[in-house]
């Protein structure tokens, strides 16, 4: 019965030692890039498109996302490539504006800076 004790004794005492916790520090990252990269385009203003990212998803399939959140300043000049996330609305395309899908862009960020 004694040798017992001891065990249990001897195997609570371990077990309370090894169960601290580790920490674990993650490094903050600076920038959050998207995942997909586009470029600003102003192509078709003239149709009633205020702004168009292109994604080019192969040599000859682009996607063209309509930006239904309003684009910062910085970002919103033609030709500027950016790094972005996506995600496609339900929503009818504006006034005029047959081009395209409607999307909330995220996490922009300009590319090659």
């Amino acid at each position: 019965m004694r040798n017992l004790i001891i065990i249990l004794s001897f195997f609570l005492i371990v077990s309370c030692k090894t169960a601290e916790k580790q920490v674990v520090n993650k490094p903050i990252t600076s920038t959050l890039n998207g995942k997909n990269t586009g470029i600003v385009s102003h192509q078709f203003q003239m149709q009633g498109c205020k702004t168009i990212i292109i994604v080019n998803q192969g040599k000859d399939n682009s996607l063209h996302l309509i930006p239904m959140n309003e684009l910062e300043a910085k970002f919103d000049k033609d030709q500027l490539k950016i790094s972005f996330d996506y995600l496609p609305l339900r929503v009818k395309n504006p006034e005029g504006c047959g081009e395209g899908i409607p999307a909330e862009i995220s996490n922009i960020a300009i590319v090659g800076k």
